[in-house]
């Protein structure tokens, strides 16, 4: 026999507002007794057991009761145990005594304590699921183990459920069909309208007095439920049926559902209405309005299912999966990593938090994300036909989407047709880094290599016409190596890889066909002050070679190449240790690798004409003054000449200068301003008929798109002002060394090298070159 004892309060109004103050410990007995002397006598109740008429509880009442224990053994860890006909703690019968309807006593150490009692004015033999007969007796079991009215105040804290859970929807301890409803008019539900197990307060209160089944369900489960009947599935197991599974009027459901753990899956594939399916603790599911409980006075049920709610927190009750029908469905799933099925028809998905498997199915289906696009990194496999989606906001509250048969995808600023996602040129996860733009797989296209330096991974992404075909992981050297110039180091038209390690300063060639490593060659090192900086064919024989640079002194040397190896080499000169290498490109169009020098204060720029990996000549470029960085070049006007891409590294603003055949700049385009986080990661090759696509990276979030770079005035999605700069400072005719304020179209003087290099600007000194550095600063190996 248990025993009754005190219940404190959780300072939580739904489940304080169904607490009666009384609950039962240890095993709780229970009883259909068959005759009053089956009570203790005296029995100091209401003289139920005495009154004329007295009468076991009829068998539909009996059905619903022992329906109801099992519900409760499935959501407490309660040891409940039938007594038959003999005494218990908790005794069922009938009793005139009772009328007009039924009630029970809570738990308590005395005879009446937990017996519930049906009175005779109703026919409760009429007790079938999903009728007021059979939830009364889920609403006197409750009673029984301790649970209150909701809509009364009183028990531990002296509170009701709170207004907007007081009702049917919530709980079977209401006197409210529908929020809202009158306490004393009676119920209005319809027959077959009435709650079909334990509603979410109620199983939150009966869990909150004796404890937690975690094992119920705990294995994969699959619930389905009968389209015409409302009769639910568990794993193929038909559960009892709503009225008997008549259909008709008794084809309702109505229902809570507590799940204890595994993965667990509501699959309404059977369904050809327009399902709406929400997985959230505490959230109801529409499979049919046809099903859905009429509450009375133009109220119908929310939802045809409800979600338990999570107890504490814990994450094992969630369920975890939904599969739709053939409706235009609307699914939404947890925190938790669910997978979503829309079956046929136009679905709109929302995987909300967790890492979601998304499949849309048949249809124009549509998957919602809470965030704005440029939020999240999307990367699309065309082998697969999978998209990633990485959302890249704090705490990143929709996770890791993987994505499969949809259409559209919803953001916060706007809905994008995944046939524009699928474009995206970015890998899916944080931190990737745009490195190079070349074309790796010989298909007369720019891929994109991109490099995660925190893990040392990468990835090429392949395109085709500038859309993403393919996307494969690249092997790296590992963390703490970059890529430092690309180029034919071993002339088998292959794009190779030049990797240095950023503590060693040692070299490493990458050998690649279509884009895969075959072979490797370690170049060497150079003394603390060498570094790569660029890679061009700057003696014209067709492999692509190397130039170095003094960090301390400026001065620059070139490693001729071949087949992967230096077995020359030339002293390049400088300009200054304040001067960088900004470019090497064929900037005279002589078919030759030149150098574009630029200053690293006022940003002035001069060029340096090479003939077989000597430069030859030179001129001066001028600046659009300070601020402003060559961040490429390239043809942009497709006049056959490279020319510059300025970009300023305040405002973000982009400018074309287009250059003639002897290097010289002769007009120039604004492409408007970016926002400043906004950086060019390099160029993109689409078509080689029009001109190259800028690929901008933004450094605050690793976000990448690409712009036009031959729009006239316009810098893409990114432009917020179109302004034309008013000055681009150029170098006047009159003055080698100073710096005019020309307007844009001026050309550049060109002057010639003579052979003593006495130009105060320039320091070529041949002589004094060979006492800055010698062979032993580096390896040749």
């Amino acid at each position: 026999m248990a025993t009754a004892v005190n219940v404190s309060a959780t300072n939580n109004a739904e489940i304080d507002g169904l607490l009666s103050g009384y609950k039962w410990t240890g095993t709780i007995t229970y009883s259909f007794p068959d005759a009053s002397s089956d009570y203790p006598n005296p029995y100091y109740g209401d003289g139920e057991p005495t009154t004329s008429g007295f009468a076991s509880a009829p068998t539909q009442i009996q059905a619903a009761i022992n329906y109801a224990i099992g519900l409760i053994l499935g959501y407490t860890n309660a040891n409940i145990q039938y007594a038959g006909t003999n005494g218990a703690d908790i005794m069922i019968a009938q009793s005139p005594a009772a009328n007009p309807t039924a009630y029970a006593y809570y738990p308590f150490n005395y005879a009446p304590g937990g017996d519930i009692w049906f009175g005779t004015q109703y026919n409760f033999s009429l007790a079938m699921l999903g009728n007021y007969y059979f939830t009364t007796a889920l609403h006197e079991l409750g009673h029984a183990l301790g649970l209150k009215h909701s809509q009364e105040a009183g028990g531990p804290a002296n509170v009701a459920v709170p207004s907007a859970h007081d009702s049917s929807e919530y709980t079977v301890m209401s006197y409210r069909s529908y929020v809202g409803a009158s306490t004393t008019g009676g119920y209005t539900n319809e027959a077959y309208g009435y709650s079909q197990t334990y509603m979410a307060n109620d199983i939150l209160a009966l869990q909150t007095m004796y404890g937690v089944d975690y094992t119920t369900q705990s294995s994969n489960t699959v619930y389905t439920w009968n389209s015409t009947t409302g009769q639910q599935f568990i794993n193929g197991v038909g559960q009892l049926a709503p009225g008997g599974g008549v259909g008709g009027s008794a084809n309702r459901i109505y229902e809570t559902v507590w799940d204890g753990g595994g993965v667990d899956t509501y699959d309404l594939s059977n369904y050809t209405t327009n399902l709406s399916i929400n997985l959230n603790p505490g959230a109801s599911s529409v499979f049919s309005f046809v099903q859905l409980a009429y509450l009375g006075d133009g109220h119908y049920a929310s939802g045809n299912v409800y979600n338990a709610y999570l107890y504490n927190g814990d994450a094992r009750s969630y369920i975890d999966n939904a599969i739709g029908g053939s409706g235009t469905d609307t699914i939404i799933g947890n925190a938790i990593a669910n997978t979503l099925n829309g079956g046929g028809g136009n679905d709109t998905i929302t995987g909300g938090a967790g890492n979601d498997t998304i499949t849309g199915g048949a249809g124009t289906d549509t998957a919602v994300y809470s965030g704005n696009k440029a939020s999240y990194a999307i990367a699309y496999d065309s082998t697969t036909q999978i998209f990633t989606i990485v959302d890249q906001r704090s705490g990143s509250p929709d996770g890791i989407d993987t994505i499969a048969g949809v259409e559209n995808f919803q953001f916060g600023d706007g809905t994008v047709a995944g046939t524009t996602l699928m474009n995206n040129l970015q890998p899916a996860g944080a931190g990737w880094v745009a490195t190079i733009a070349q074309d790796f797989n010989n298909d007369g296209n720019d891929d994109i290599l991109w490099l995660q330096p925190a893990t040392g991974a990468g990835e090429i992404v392949y395109l085709s016409n500038g859309t993403v075909i393919s996307s494969a992981s690249f092997a790296t050297p590992g963390q703490g190596w970059v890529v430092i110039g690309h180029g034919d180091y071993n002339h088998d038209g292959n794009t190779d890889l030049l990797w240095q390690n950023t503590t060693t300063l040692r070299a490493t060639e990458y050998f690649l066909v279509n884009g895969h490593t075959v072979s490797t060659q370690d170049v060497g090192v150079m003394s603390a002050d060498w570094h790569v900086i660029s890679s061009a064919d700057l003696n014209g024989d067709g492999t692509d070679d190397l130039l170095w640079q003094n960090q301390t002194t400026g001065v620059g040397l070139e490693w001729f190449m071949n087949n992967g190896l230096a077995p020359s080499y030339a002293y390049v000169g400088t300009m200054g240790t304040n001067w960088k290498v900004a470019s090497t490109n064929d900037l005279n169009h002589d078919g030759t690798a030149d150098l574009l020098w630029q200053e690293t204060t006022t940003n002035e720029g001069v060029e340096w004409f090479f003939t077989n990996g000597l430069a030859t000549s030179w001129a001066r470029v001028g600046t659009m003054g300070p601020g402003w960085d060559v961040a490429a070049t390239a043809d942009f006007n497709h006049d056959g000449r490279v020319d510059l891409l300025w970009q300023n590294e305040t405002s973000g603003r982009l400018v074309e200068w287009f250059v003639n055949d002897e290097g010289l700049a002769f007009d120039w385009k604004d492409l408007g301003t970016a926002d400043h986080n906004w950086k060019v990661a390099g160029l993109l090759d689409l078509d080689a008929v029009t001109g190259p696509m800028i690929l901008m990276q933004n450094a605050a979030t690793g976000v990448t798109t690409e712009i036009s770079s031959t729009a006239a005035g316009s810098a893409n999605s990114l432009a917020s002002s179109s302004a034309s700069p008013s000055k681009v400072q150029l170098p006047s005719a009159s003055a080698q060394s100073s710096s005019g304020d020309a307007t844009a179209g001026e050309y550049i003087v060109q002057r010639s090298l003579t052979n003593s290099f006495l130009e105060s600007d320039f320091q070529l000194q041949e002589n004094d070159l060979k006492h800055t550095a010698d062979l032993h600063d580096f390896m040749l190996l």
